[in-house]
């Protein structure tokens, strides 16, 4: 067959997403391509033939599979649709094998937009040492004199892309709330596959007006827990915003600050412990649980490499060391000594006594952030309604950016004091713990990447004050930009930084 025929049976390539959003009661299909970041969006009648092309049916049977269930369509136009999927690069390969490869060096680099642990992306654990300890026997080290106080008003169950459910959790929240979507009567009203097409391991809830559609009306409460208690959600709410990562010494258990539930719990005691206490080794957690492994030689600066062992014990250094004035300029001061001098305790040294923010240094950087939010923000308002939380914080993004390219605007923000250092001191000791800078970059420009964060958040009040916008998540800066950045991909401007770099 040419390799550029529709294949006999078409399914949907697993590198693409299908989410199913309410704006209102118009009801829209978008695929997400994870590998070039392409939205197409669809109708109910053409998401009905692309579900019923499964990769057992030729084009003929889909039509009649679709027809029954209430989708009329003409074969000659069910071809032409399946070829311009095809052609777009939206439909598996009839070789599994020629799928498989481009995907996984997609999924090395592509952001996740679930809900729950989000943690760095690592590779497989290295060969084990016969005279090692058991993995599972590993101490869980849990981030200290932190405990989680959640107001349960559903911020971040409508700003993420995707909640996942497993079979049993679906089934479960069709049960209790048969009621929405009309769920209860058929799964695929309410769920689409996580990836690909159906069947799947696991499913996607639709998503009405940016929220889960399991929340209630306006006070955002979790119909679920309502209904059925905490154990009725599925598992990544339930741990969320928690993560596990494995670096070879103990299971740091940190907390991802997504939620503006977790900064407004800084200093507060009394909370929920981010695991029962009862827990204390690996081996005692859920096996369900995403617990992601520190690679055996992370990268702290481009093509440089350090062994996990130095690299854990300079991250407990650095936890220890005093708080910068500024924990952004600390930051960007840490990055260019970590290039420069490895991690040695001179690092750590010019982090804890920085010099000032350079704007022109930044510059770069938040203009690169600009493109990417106000790319999304364009795309978003062709299809988002203007009650979603994402699109709004995406568009609040980028008028923070493009404000800060006014280099005096930019140096006026960077000599002010940090509105919440509190704030930006427990956003680094959290990220430590979790080793949450070690991912897809280099540990120098990840540090980079945070500062940059922590810049905008700064501004964002001014933008959202400008923009009148009342969201209780605005509150939060931080937890904002930090769940836009990874939920909805937009922290791949740092890649494009490296990039032109």
């Amino acid at each position: 067959m040419s390799p550029n025929a529709l294949p006999a049976r078409p399914r949907l390539a697993d590198h693409v997403l299908a989410r199913r959003h309410l704006v209102g009661e118009d009801e829209r299909i978008l695929l997400h391509d994870v590998r070039t970041g392409e939205l197409l969006q669809l109708g109910a009648r053409e998401w009905a033939l692309l579900s019923a092309a499964d990769g057992t049916r030729d084009v003929e049977g889909i039509v009649i599979a679709a027809a029954r269930e209430g989708a009329p369509a003409r074969i000659p136009a069910a071809q032409a649709f399946f070829e311009q999927l095809h052609a777009a690069g939206l439909l598996a390969a009839e070789d599994p094998a020629e799928e498989a490869a481009p995907w996984a060096r997609a999924t090395a680099a592509t952001t996740a937009t679930s809900r729950g642990p989000a943690t760095p992306a690592a590779p497989a654990d290295p060969a084990p040492d016969p005279g090692a300890r058991d993995p599972r026997e590993r101490p869980l080290e849990v981030l200290p004199d932190f405990s989680l106080h959640c107001d349960g008003r559903g911020s971040c169950c409508r700003i993420y892309a995707s909640i996942l459910f497993d079979p049993e959790e679906a089934a479960r929240a069709r049960a209790l709330r048969p009621e929405v979507l009309s769920g209860g009567a058929r799964h695929e009203r309410a769920f689409t596959p996580e990836r690909g097409a159906w069947p799947c391991a696991a499913s996607v809830v639709a998503m009405r007006d940016g929220r889960c559609a399991y929340l209630e009306g306006g006070a955002g409460r979790c119909s679920l827990h309502a209904a059925g208690g905490p154990d009725a959600k599925p598992l990544g709410c339930r741990v969320f915003p928690t993560s596990f990562i494995d670096d070879g010494e103990a299971i740091r258990v940190s907390v991802a600050v997504e939620c503006a539930c977790v900064l407004a719990s800084v200093g507060r005691p009394g909370g929920a412990p981010l695991v029962d206490p009862r827990l204390r080794a690996r081996g005692d957690l859920d096996e369900r649980l995403d617990v992601a492994t520190l690679p055996d030689r992370p990268e702290v600066a481009p093509g440089v490499t350090a062994a996990r062992a130095e690299l854990v014990a300079w991250s407990r250094r650095l936890a220890a060391a005093a708080p910068p004035p500024d924990v952004a300029a600390g930051l960007f001061a840490l990055a260019a000594a970590v290039e420069a001098e490895g991690l040695t305790g001179g690092a750590i040294a010019r982090f804890e006594q920085p010099e000032p923010l350079d704007p022109a240094a930044l510059a770069p950087w938040l203009a690169a952030l600009h493109r990417r939010a106000a790319r999304r923000a364009r795309e978003d308002a062709a299809w988002r309604s203007e009650r979603d939380l994402a699109r709004k914080a995406t568009q609040w993004i980028a008028a923070a950016t493009f404000a800060l390219a006014e280099p005096d605007l930019l140096a006026a923000l960077l000599q002010s004091p940090a509105p919440d250092p509190d704030r930006e001191r427990f956003t680094l000791r959290a990220a430590l713990h979790g080793h949450r800078l070690l991912g897809a970059l280099p540990l120098s420009l990840a540090l980079r990447d945070r500062a940059v964060r922590l810049v905008v958040a700064r501004a964002l009040p001014l933008v959202c004050a400008e923009a009148g916008a009342d969201d209780p998540a605005c509150a939060e800066p931080i937890a904002l930009v930090e769940a836009m950045l990874r939920g909805h991909g937009l922290d791949a401007y740092a890649a494009d930084v490296a990039r032109a770099s």
